[in-house]
């Protein structure tokens, strides 16, 4: 065996050895990058203070369909941390939204010491049931959801 063919082959193993071990771990960069494609906004909707902590309210919208596109929306609390860092608290889905088969096109949102208020505008897909929705979020497992009153 020549040395150029040892060389070669050590060079190969290095390699291998290489691509087998993980990268260096980023948790902002794996949590971005593991986001689903069909997520498609997220925004910051207002702040809270509860149980000591303060943190924000952040909406995100997914969307999936072709000529007829559908929307559901979530509703995270992440709180802020001491070294600077954040975290989330919860995720609730706003189900009933997603049962009406509608696109989310807009939505405004206003957060208070009850907790966050939100006006969603909606098209439908089907041309037939465009319509506005209120959403009012108390806490990571309660809230009420309906045809917008005004």
């Amino acid at each position: 065996m020549s040395v150029r063919t040892i060389a070669a082959g050590a060079v190969v193993a290095v390699g291998l050895a290489l691509a087998a071990l993980p990268a260096r771990a980023d948790a902002v960069f794996d949590g971005v990058a593991a986001l689903p494609g069909a997520i498609e906004e997220a925004r910051v909707a207002g702040t809270f203070e509860r149980e000591g902590r303060i943190g924000f309210y952040r909406i995100l919208v997914a969307r999936t369909g072709g000529e007829a596109v559908t929307a559901r929306l979530f509703v995270q609390w992440v709180a802020y941390e001491d070294d600077g860092g954040a975290t989330v608290l919860g995720t609730q889905e706003i189900t009933e939204l997603a049962e009406l088969g509608v696109d989310v096109v807009d939505f405004t949102s206003e957060a208070d010491g009850d907790g966050l208020s939100v006006f969603i505008q909606t098209l439908d897909p089907n041309g037939v049931a465009d319509e506005n929705y209120e959403l009012f979020v108390f806490s990571p497992t309660e809230h009420r959801f309906g045809p917008a009153s005004n």
